[in-house]
C-alpha cells in the first residue's frame, strides 16, 4: 500500500474521516492502530511478522527513557546500552550478509578457505528510519532537551505515525510528539491544503519520477551496452528521478498529516541550485543531514578542532551516512565521495578562493559532482558503476536508444535519449522558475489554476493509464 496507490487513498480517507468524527481521547489510539495496519499491509506475511519487532523496539526505548529519569546516576550507561543494542539490531537485519561477504573476500585475498555463510533475513520495512528516531529521542532525553513522555500510546504513535513511518522525514520529538500533547482543532484550510499538497506530490511522483525511471532503468540495467550520451542522460535523469520521487513522497506525507492537523518538517529546498556541497546537504534530505550533524558529526568534534580532524569527521560522517543507505560498497563509496567534496569545499574556504568562482559555475560544478557520485548510488555493483563512468569520460562513442515504444510484455515504457534530455531541461527550467518566483504563486488565481491543471492531469492519467502501476518509492529500500 504505497502512497501513490488507490488502496492508500481509500485508507487515508477512512482514517481522516474517523479521526475527526471520534472523540478527542480516541484519536491518538486510532492513529496508532492505523499506523500498524498500514505497516502490516506491506509484503505479507512479513509485515505481520515484523510489526511486533517495531512495537517491542518502541516499548524498549520507552522504558529506557523512563529509566534515565528514575535512575539518573545510570543514565550514561543506559544511553550507551540503548544505542549499542539498537545498532546491533540494525546490523543483524541489514548488514549480516554484507559483513559475511566482506569476510569471504578477506579470506580469499589471504588464500584461506572462506566460510561462505549466508543468512535468510528479510529486512523489516522502515527499520532504518525508526532506528534514527529512537536513537535521537534517547540522546535528547540524556541531554535534557526532551522530557520522557509518560504516555506510551503517544510515544508509539510518534514512532509509527504512518505518513512518515516508511521513509521519513526523520522527525524529532519536539517536532511531532509534542503535537500529540494537544488535540489540533479542525481547520477547513488545513484539510484543503493537505489535499492539495498530497495531489501535488502524487503528480510529481507519477509524471516526473516514474517517467524518468522508464529511461534510467534500461540504461543502468544494461551498462555494458551504453555510451557517452546515454550514460550522461541516464545519470541526469536519475538525479531528477530521485529528487522527484523523494520530494513527491515528502509532499504526500506532509499532506496526509496536515489533513489530520499535524505538520511534518520540510525535507528539501531546491538542492540542485546549491553553490557548494555544504549548501547542498543543507537543502537535500534535510532531516537526515541534520541528524548526521547533530548526532554524529558534532559528537565526533565537528569543525571545533584542527583542519585535519575536521576532514576526518566529515569523512566518517558521510561514509557512515552512505553505508546507512544500503549494505553495499557502492553506497560506501558514494558516501566517501560526499565527504571528499565537502573537504574540497572546506579547503577552498580555508584558502579564501571560493569567492572567485562565479555563482553559475559553482552551481554547475556542484550539480555535476552530485550526478557523478550518484552513479555509485544507482549502480548495482562497483563493476557496473566503473563501466558507466568509463563511458562518461569517452565522448567519442555515442549510442541512441530506439524511439519511444511500449513493451506490452514488460508493461514498461521506454523513452528515447532526445526525449528524456528535453524533459530534463524542461524540468530544471520549470524548477528554477518556481524556486525563483515562488512568491508569485501565492496569488489565489495562479494557485487554484495550477491545482486545477494538476487534478485534470491526474484524472487523465488514471483513466488512460490505469493499468500501469506506480513504481515503488526509491527510499523505501533504505
Amino acid at each position: 500500500m504505497i502512497f501513490s496507490s488507490l488502496p492508500y487513498v481509500f485508507f487515508l480517507f477512512a482514517v481522516v474521516v474517523l479521526y475527526w468524527r471520534l472523540p478527542v481521547r480516541f484519536r491518538i489510539p486510532l492513529l496508532l492502530l492505523a499506523s500498524y495496519v498500514f505497516y502490516m499491509s506491506w509484503s505479507p506475511p512479513y509485515g505481520l511478522i515484523y510489526a511486533p519487532v517495531i512495537f517491542l523496539d518502541t516499548l524498549y526505548f520507552y522504558w529506557l527513557s523512563l529509566a534515565m529519569v528514575r535512575w539518573p546516576q545510570w543514565k550514561k550507561k543506559i544511553l550507551v546500552f540503548g544505542i549499542t543494542s539498537e545498532l546491533l539490531l540494525l546490523v543483524y537485519f541489514k548488514y549480516s550478509n554484507f559483513l559475511m561477504t566482506t569476510l569471504d573476500s578477506a579470506f580469499l585475498a589471504l588464500n584461506l578457505p572462506a566460510p561462505q555463510v549466508r543468512f535468510d533475513i528479510f529486512l523489516p520495512l522502515a527499520i532504518s528510519f525508526t532506528n534514527f528516531i529512537l536513537i535521537s529521542y534517547l540522546v535528547d532525553v540524556y541531554r535534557g532537551e526532551e522530557v520522557p513522555d509518560r504516555s506510551f500510546t503517544r510515544f508509539a504513535t510518534y514512532v509509527a505515525f504512518f505518513p512518515h513511518l516508511i521513509a521519513g522525514p526523520i522527525v524529532r520529538a519536539k517536532e511531532l510528539l509534542r503535537q500529540f500533547d494537544f488535540a489540533p482543532p479542525f481547520l477547513h484550510e488545513n484539510l484543503v491544503k493537505g489535499m492539495h499538497r498530497f495531489a501535488a506530490g502524487l503528480f510529481i511522483k507519477l509524471f516526473v519520477a516514474d517517467i524518468m525511471g522508464f529511461y534510467v532503468d534500461p540504461v543502468y540495467g544494461n551498462p555494458e551496452v551504453q555510451a557517452f550520451n546515454t550514460s550522461w542522460v541516464a545519470s541526469y535523469a536519475f538525479s531528477i528521478q530521485l529528487f522527484c520521487d523523494f520530494f513527491g513522497y515528502t509532499m504526500m506525507a506532509q499532506g496526509s498529516a496536515l489533513m489530520m492537523g499535524y505538520t511534518l518538517p520540510d525535507n528539501f529546498n531546491a538542492p540542485y541550485f546549491s553553490k557548494n556541497m555544504s549548501e547542498f546537504w543543507k537543502r537535500w534530505h534535510i532531516s537526515l543531514s541534520r541528524w548526521l550533524k547533530d548526532y554524529l558529526y558534532i559528537p565526533l568534534g565537528g569543525s571545533r578542532c584542527s583542519k585535519l580532524k575536521t576532514y576526518r569527521n566529515l569523512f566518517i560522517t558521510m561514509a557512515l551516512g552512505g553505508l546507512w543507505h544500503g549494505a553495499n560498497w557502492t553506497f560506501m563509496i558514494w558516501g566517501v565521495m560526499q565527504g571528499l567534496m565537502l573537504c574540497l569545499y572546506k579547503t577552498g574556504r580555508y584558502l579564501n578562493i571560493n569567492r572567485f568562482i562565479p555563482t553559475a559555475v559553482a552551481i554547475f560544478l556542484t550539480f555535476h559532482g552530485v550526478v557523478l557520485a550518484r552513479v555509485f548510488f544507482r549502480a548495482q555493483s562497483l563493476e557496473e558503476a566503473l563501466h558507466l563512468l568509463s563511458t562518461m569520460v569517452n565522448p567519442w562513442v555515442w549510442h541512441t536508444l530506439e524511439a519511444p515504444h511500449i513493451s506490452r510484455e514488460a508493461n514498461t515504457l521506454f523513452l528515447s535519449t532526445s526525449t528524456t534530455l528535453v524533459m530534463i531541461v524542461l524540468f530544471m527550467a520549470i524548477h528554477w522558475v518556481i524556486h525563483t518566483y515562488k512568491g508569485r504563486f501565492q496569488v489565489p488565481v495562479l494557485r487554484e489554476a495550477t491545482v486545477a491543471v494538476g487534478y485534470a492531469s491526474l484524472f487523465y492519467f488514471l483513466v488512460t493509464l490505469g493499468g500501469t502501476e506506480s513504481q515503488q518509492f526509491i527510499y523505501f529500500q533504505f
